[in-house]
């Protein structure tokens, strides 16, 4: 029998397994996405902050000066700041949110456009006034996102009443564990693992960056599908389709039948549709109701599509794995 150490040993084999499975390629390039992370209402509290692009600030410095000898006086008028604020922005001492940056650039004369996406492609990131936690955004959608797309819009969480929080609950720690290591790759954070007081565990992030980024830029919501799939590639979709699977899928051992489930069956009947583009037919969607709720579900029947499934998909989900492997096995 294995001692404690040696199983968890081989959970942390498995999961490096699973996360190392999850490529980061291929590549779907973003558009410049930083003016779509602010909102109207934005004042200089709430605002999104960016670090590290002081050299484009000295770049219009040195633009402006050429047209404007009074530029001490010029910009800090024009932006409504002092001239020390302007100046911790050009040495890179102070943050500087996306609007005020904007609004900078476009006080040269040089091509504003062309400034803003060399300013994108650079190595920055994120912040909010409080400088709490440093964040980075993707440039690109990878099987990477894509997975963790699948996974909120299957059952993700995303609240905004007092602060800017993304949650996944899980009943596996395990499987929390792998989408922790996702989203420190993907946006460079630490995020906590709660006990959740109604049974099960939460993967919490806090994190207006990120908050807007899946919210207003991948345009995620839970039990829909967002356009940007439409266009992803078949590798990522095929990634988009295991997060949903993982977070809302169920593997029966008792018989070949795979499911997943969902409150709105028309976000089932595009599952449906992606699944078809990978000769993965399923049957429903199903209506339920019980004392529980009234839900839908769709259906993977019969040994040829179970193992159709788990060749070409599998699961990244570190229980439902090994539930598709069992299954398999007795296909064999």
């Amino acid at each position: 029998m294995k001692s404690n150490n040696q199983f968890i040993k081989s959970v942390e084999l498995v999961s490096k397994n699973i996360l190392d499975s999850i490529p980061d390629k291929p590549n779907i390039s973003l558009h410049n996405y930083l003016l779509d992370l602010i909102n109207e209402s934005d004042g200089k509290e709430n605002s999104l902050y960016l670090n590290n692009v002081n050299p484009f600030i000295k770049e219009v410095w040195v633009e402006i000066i050429k047209n404007n000898k009074k530029v001490r006086e010029f910009i800090p008028n024009k932006l409504n700041i002092t001239p020390s604020v302007l100046y911790a922005y050009k040495n890179g001492r102070k943050a500087i949110s996306i609007q005020m940056l904007y609004k900078l650039i476009s006080l040269s004369n040089k091509n504003v456009n062309k400034i803003w996406d060399n300013i994108f492609q650079s190595e920055f990131t994120f912040s909010t006034h409080s400088k709490h936690q440093k964040t980075k955004l993707p440039k690109s959608i990878t099987p990477r996102l894509s997975y963790i797309i699948g996974w909120l819009c299957g059952d993700g969480s995303f609240q905004q009443r007092h602060n800017y929080v993304v949650k996944i609950s899980e009943k596996s720690t395990n499987q929390l564990l792998i989408l922790k290591s996702l989203f420190k790759d993907l946006f460079g954070v630490e995020t906590p693992i709660f006990n959740r007081y109604m049974g099960g565990y939460a993967l919490q992030i806090g994190s207006k960056p990120i908050y807007r980024f899946l919210t207003q830029v991948m345009n995620i919501k839970v039990g829909q599908i967002p356009h940007i799939v439409e266009m992803m590639d078949k590798t990522n979709k095929k990634y988009f389709l295991i997060g949903i699977f993982d977070s809302e899928g169920c593997v029966y051992l008792n018989r070949f039948r795979l499911t997943i489930s969902q409150a709105d069956n028309i976000f089932l009947e595009k599952i449906k549709e992606f699944f078809k583009e990978f000769n993965i037919n399923c049957r429903g969607p199903t209506f339920h109701k019980t004392e529980l709720g009234e839900w839908y579900t769709i259906r993977i029947d019969g040994k040829q599509q179970i193992l159709e499934f788990y060749n070409q998909f599998g699961s990244c989900h570190i229980d439902k794995l090994q539930k598709l492997y069992n299954l398999v096995k007795k296909i064999d």
